[in-house]
């Protein structure tokens, strides 16, 4: 018996098999036992190999009729039957399983690949792009209706950044032009004021005020609503939120604190 007859038939014997076990078992490294797996797939009739790190190898009947994907419905249930769905697209899958793509959509990832960069597209590198052209962009991605589960994430997950990115901008704006419309000390003066200050870091701590978007007149208890606010906005596993101003925002709220001696 080869080896690869000896696999099928553990697989279809004990459903669930780990390919560590698998590899360790015939002494196969990991790439020699994909290669055994693609020769057992292609001579499958009505039948789907699916191999999962997690759940293991199983092998599961194939009804040509529905949607060739497969569900997890645990180890007690039966580990992976197919999906239940009539498929909707060429490739045999349903909207849940398909990995077809909106022609449209892909164009829009290939326009702002394009704009960005070859790095992927993050919320700090659309904040390189104007806020006139971000708005252009928001506006053409949510006329894009996503043709499968897969365009949806996808849409979602992009959406997401350039939103993140377009509020970052305003920020930005609304800031620089505060800064301009606040009275400057003139040039020949500023060094001077700044050394004859009592506290030579209340001069800095303006600025940190700024980002918590509050007055230098905020109390303790204000300090840390806007620092709460901010960090529910900005945090990085909510959506839309921004790393670098998370950063930004707490080191704001512990300069304040530390020059003015909080607790």
């Amino acid at each position: 018996m080869s080896v690869q007859q000896a696999i099928f038939k553990l697989i279809r014997e004990n459903p669930g098999t780990q390919r560590v076990t698998l590899c360790r078992l015939f002494d196969l490294a990991e790439y020699r036992l994909s290669r055994v797996f693609r020769h057992i797939e292609r001579e499958l009739v009505d039948q789907r190999l699916v191999t999962d790190k997690e759940h293991g190898c199983w092998l599961v009947d194939l009804d040509r009729s529905r949607c060739s994907g497969m569900e997890w419905l645990g180890q007690e249930r039966g580990g992976y039957v197919q999906c239940s769905a009539a498929p909707h697209f060429p490739d045999g899958y349903c909207y849940e399983h398909t990995r077809y793509e909106n022609p449209e959509l892909v164009a829009f990832q290939r326009l702002v690949a394009s704009l960005v960069g070859p790095a992927e597209p993050s919320t700090r590198s659309l904040c390189q792009l104007s806020l006139t052209e971000l708005e252009e962009l928001v506006a053409t991605l949510q006329r894009i209706d996503p043709a499968s589960r897969r365009d949806q994430v996808t849409k979602r997950r992009l959406l997401a950044m350039m939103l993140a990115a377009r509020a970052r901008l305003k920020w930005r704006d609304e800031m620089r032009r505060r800064r301009m419309e606040e009275p400057r000390i003139p040039h020949e003066f500023e060094e001077r004021h700044r050394r004859s200050s009592i506290n030579t870091y209340e001069y800095s701590l303006k600025r940190h005020f700024l980002v918590l978007e509050i007055s230098e007149t905020a109390s303790r208890d204000e300090v840390l609503k806007a620092w709460r606010k901010l960090a529910r906005r900005y945090h990085p596993d909510a959506r839309g939120g921004d790393e670098e101003m998370m950063k930004a925002v707490n080191l704001a709220k512990d300069k304040i604190f530390r020059i003015r001696r909080w607790d």
